[in-house]
């Protein structure tokens, strides 16, 4: 009970969270996802003491003063679960910038030939695409008795992409004033070719850096440092009880780094 009042606290401190949850695509409530974080949180720190009590289990004072650092970095550790939410938003938006284009195309292909735009959302949310999964639930929006202006309304609140935010608020304000809904998207297809383009160009820019930092970085110095420890230690005859230790932190250390160097290519590529 106390519990549960704690994590009931935490949500009304956030109320911010259920429209970030909504546009992340999650089916958790608020309580659920404090829940989730929290778990991770302890979960994480478990496991980070497992790992330690396991190499440096004779020392009791290391291991005191380690637990302490723990429960210090605990805040940064809730923190950094409690943001995947923004994570899984970014990728949702990505994923919808990457479809915006066909999307404005397959409005317009549908409008030229004849169909009304609630048709037009109906038949596209049929499709297996990111597009069709948004726009599936703006038609259900639709469905369920409110009007054409007020789903696309509520799907640009919930939309985890700004440009097709931009594309909902467009096509909401052409019914609201009657504006040629064909014109709009020529000039939106327009504007958005332009902006990938632009997008494709400074990414081909940043690319060799990258790519010469993650090298120099995630192999060369790894190979090369790695081998001259292990000559230094042979020379000054360190213990292997201490070589291990120091081979499985700097194997953590590269698996985290691996870790970012993906999650920093795949959110700095262009969205096609």
């Amino acid at each position: 009970m106390i519990f549960t009042n704690y994590i009931r606290g935490i949500v009304k401190k956030h109320p911010e969270l259920k429209i970030k949850l909504k546009k992340a695509s999650s089916k958790q409530t608020p309580f659920q996802y404090i829940y989730q974080t929290l778990m991770m949180t302890f979960g994480s720190m478990f496991t980070v003491f497992l790992l330690t009590f396991m190499i440096f289990k004779d020392d009791i004072l290391l291991l005191l003063f380690i637990l302490f650092i723990e429960v210090f970095l605990s805040y940064f550790i809730y923190r950094f679960w409690f943001s995947y939410v923004d994570v899984q938003i970014r990728r949702e938006g990505r994923e919808l910038d990457g479809d915006l284009l066909f999307v404005s195309e397959y409005f317009l292909v549908s409008l030229e030939s004849g169909l009304p735009l609630g048709n037009s959302i109906q038949n596209l949310s049929r499709l297996d695409r990111p597009g069709g999964k948004f726009f599936k639930k703006v038609f259900t929006e639709f469905k369920t008795g409110k009007d054409l202006e007020q789903a696309l309304e509520e799907g640009a609140n919930n939309c985890p992409s700004d440009d097709l935010k931009v594309l909902l608020k467009r096509l909401k304000d052409s019914l609201d004033i009657g504006i040629d809904l064909r014109q709009i998207l020529v000039n939106f297809i327009e504007d958005s070719s332009q902006k990938k383009i632009v997008e494709i160009r400074g990414y081909s820019k940043k690319l060799n850096p990258l790519v010469m930092m993650y090298l120099l970085l995630g192999v060369v110095i790894p190979s090369l440092g790695i081998t001259f420890f292990i000559l230094g230690a042979s020379f000054l005859n360190i213990s292997p009880e201490f070589l291990r230790i120091v081979l499985i932190l700097v194997f953590l250390v590269m698996f985290a780094f691996q870790y970012f160097a993906y999650t920093g290519f795949k959110f700095s590529r262009a969205t096609l």
